[in-house]
């Protein structure tokens, strides 16, 4: 039988009760003795009737006191444990596996305590009272789960383990880790075995697809142990996003921030939240956000570019009771190199005659090194030889069409970010176009349009435009442009449902230049040859400064490999070195690591620590530094190669709870008891326990009702 804590007051309050009353019967009834013994033939006929009565008053007594007893055995709470059951509910040793949710939402505070160190104070708590020969094992519930202790039958060897261990800024993965639980179980030969799920019970991390099947888990007990229940502070604000751009087609010396910031609550709207944006370890400057309830706001911020060195920054909310979501990395460097795929659909012999000989010295003259575009040439036959993801911009000038299913690896370049130009002429394949560029292209290509003999030839419409392609170019720019002859265009028509802008039009109203943005990309479509042979422009003092904004632009908002927003966990691609260069990546906090290499690509992992990381190329690499695995400095002659970031995921953020009954309905059949954290008694009820307060109860009213009858028949 088990008491609560509170067992001994009542125990002794109970014998404190009962001591006196029997002391006083023992005295009364030796006093009665001599002075009946004195009287005793005066008082026969009495004394008969006091015999009588007398075993009535005793029971009535004992009655009295068994009562009291009762009742202070019933407010200490007794347990009933069924056979030789320990105070888990189960016979003889155990085996119990504890799934710990380490998700950063556990860094809740309470009180200047976290939910994660309740929870580690809760499982070490539970592991002291362990029968003799139990084991147990500790799961980590954070994606991807992992075992952070193996089987053990000593409790303090996990001690200094689970001390030392903190929340991480991985999301929460219930399923996956029941999964690894299971399969610890399997391990072991005890025939009693349990699994204990301390977490807060945040929805997001409960999916439905991670569980296992229902057969899985029929057998087992699982004990959800609840920390989220105590009294706490708010998780009011989560920054979701941040947007760096550089206004360089301007030449501007202005760095432009665009934060997302969330109100995550439901019942109230923010006022006035503390933003600061910190570039380079400085604070450049800070702002107020009002945020609606359960909705987001855009807030742009700018600060001075100082150099053109690489710019790792942090966006920063004031504090709330989950610290992790308060702060978002980004990245950005200035003035980067716009690497572009020039694709020649109509190559010739003749340099000149060569569709992309003009183009290619417009985006790269001879007498400039500032235009920071890198054209790559290549013919349709060599396209497939690419990795498109190289590239911040692809341009196809003239091509019929592209290689056999190139057109999915075209789109998904698109959508991921990147950036595509189209030039049109004689060798285009309109229903090549209309038929497989559909995801891509907002239009159709309908028709060619040519000028006839001495007729007057299609210009240009210039108006002064807020585009910020066209907004720069001063008014006499704009006058020469209008001088630009066109003898051949093609008509458009717009798809069903797509949208599109159309910043150039020519004199008769149709479109020049049609933009529109597809995901994460732009696509931009010329109406003409980018050539001689449709129009004079390539050889116009204008076309120079006009193709290399267009460019710039469209590549100003490019995902690309360099400066890529990563969420924690995500894995990091990158294109390898030739092989006399050697590549680095210095994480948060400074540590160098030297990434494997597979199939000429590198793919690094260990992306589980939110901050900036830098990417270095060393090309060259000596005999002592190709055997290094883990350098401590970064060797001499490193450059640096661009950087990502990584970023905590925000859903954890969101603190809807899960109902019991929709875990029942994820672990259905299977013995389901649902704590809380705080209860300490509660983590080691189960079902095997008869709680006896109601008996007691029952007995005191017995007790009671049957005083009252011997009173009433005395």
């Amino acid at each position: 039988m088990n008491f609560n804590f509170l067992s001994p007051i009542y125990l002794v309050g109970a014998l404190g009760v009962a001591a006196p009353i029997l002391i006083h019967l023992m005295t009364r009834r030796k006093k009665k003795h001599q002075r009946f013994s004195a009287i005793y033939l005066l008082l026969q006929s009495k004394n008969r009737a006091i015999k009588q009565s007398r075993p009535n008053r005793k029971f009535l007594l004992f009655i009295r006191c068994l009562a009291i007893t009762l009742l202070s055995l019933a407010m200490a709470n007794p347990i009933f444990s069924l056979g030789d059951s320990n105070n888990l509910g189960t016979k003889g040793p155990i085996a119990i596996v504890f799934i710990l949710d380490d998700s950063y939402s556990m860094a809740t505070q309470i009180n200047q305590k976290s939910y994660y160190t309740r929870a580690v104070k809760a499982l070490l708590d539970t592991n002291k009272s362990l029968p003799a020969k139990s084991t147990f094992s500790v799961v980590l519930a954070s994606s991807p789960s992992r075992v952070l202790q193996q089987w053990t039958t000593v409790p303090k060897k996990a001690k200094n383990l689970l001390k030392s261990s903190q929340p991480s800024p991985r999301t929460t993965d219930i399923g996956a880790a029941i999964k690894k639980s299971l399969l610890l179980l399997k391990e072991v030969p005890q025939k009693n075995k349990l699994i204990y799920i301390l977490t807060d019970r945040d929805k997001n991390g409960w999916n439905k697809e991670e569980f296992p099947p229902i057969k899985e888990t029929t057998s087992y007990m699982f004990n959800i142990v609840d920390f989220s229940k105590m009294q706490h502070g708010i998780n009011k604000a989560a920054v979701e996003h941040t947007e760096v751009k550089q206004e360089f087609l301007s030449n501007s010396r202005v760095i432009k921030v665009k934060v997302k910031t969330a109100n995550l609550s439901q019942s109230k709207p923010i006022r006035k939240l503390k933003v600061s944006l910190w570039a380079n370890g400085k604070k450049q400057t800070e702002g107020n956000l009002d945020i609606p309830i359960n909705s987001s706001t855009e807030k742009e911020f700018s600060f001075p570019l100082g150099s053109n060195n690489s710019i790792s920054g942090e966006v920063r909310i004031e504090d709330d009771s989950l610290l992790k979501d308060n702060l978002r990395f980004f990245s950005y460097q200035p003035d980067r190199t716009i690497k572009t795929l020039v694709v020649d659909g109509d190559p010739n012999t003749v340099e000149h005659q060569s569709e992309t000989f003009y183009l290619e010295r417009a985006l790269n003259p001879f007498t400039s090194s500032l235009s920071n575009i890198e054209p790559t040439l290549s013919t349709l036959a060599e396209l497939p030889k690419h990795n498109l993801f190289d590239y911040s911009v692809i341009i196809l000038c003239n091509a019929r069409n592209l290689p056999l299913g190139y057109e999915q690896e075209l789109e998904k370049f698109v959508l991921r970010g990147g950036a595509l130009f189209i030039a049109l002429g004689n060798q285009v394949d309109a229903k090549f176009y209309n038929e497989k560029l559909g995801n891509i292209l907002p239009v159709f290509l309908k028709s060619v349009h040519q000028v006839a003999m001495n007729d007057e030839p299609f210009r240009l419409l210039i108006k002064p435009s807020k585009h910020p392609v066209l907004k720069i170019f001063e008014e006499q720019t704009l006058e020469e442009m209008k001088s630009i002859e066109f003898q051949s265009i093609y008509s458009i028509v717009g798809r069903e449902n797509s949208k599109f802008t159309t910043p150039i039009v020519f004199s008769n109203g149709l479109p020049a230049l049609i933009e529109s943005t597809t995901g994460k990309g732009k696509v931009l479509l010329f109406v003409s040859t980018i050539d001689r042979d449709w129009n004079n422009f390539p050889i116009q003092p204008t076309f120079l400064p006009w193709i290399q904004r267009w460019i710039k632009y469209s590549a100003r908002g490019l995902d690309s490999l360099i400066q890529k927003e990563l969420l924690v966990g995500e894995s990091f691609d990158w294109r390898i070195s030739p092989k006399n260069n050697k590549d680095y990546i210095v994480a948060p906090g400074g540590k160098i690591i030297i990434p494997p290499s597979v199939d000429g690509k590198i793919i690094f992992k260990d992306t589980y620590i939110p901050g900036v990381y830098q990417l270095y190329r060393n090309p060259r690499v000596s005999n002592l530094e190709s055997k290094t695995s883990t350098p401590a400095n970064l060797p001499y002659g490193a450059e640096p190669a661009g950087s990502f970031t990584v970023n905590i995921d925000t859903k954890e953020s969101i603190s809807t709870k899960i109902s019991n009954e929709e875990i029942n309905n994820l672990l259905p059949k299977a013995n389901v008891i649902f704590s809380s954290g705080p209860q300490k008694t509660t983590l080691n009820k189960t079902n095997e326990d008869i709680p006896l307060f109601t008996y007691c109860m029952m007995l005191v009213g017995a007790m009671l009702l049957l005083e009252g009858w011997l009173v009433r028949n005395e």
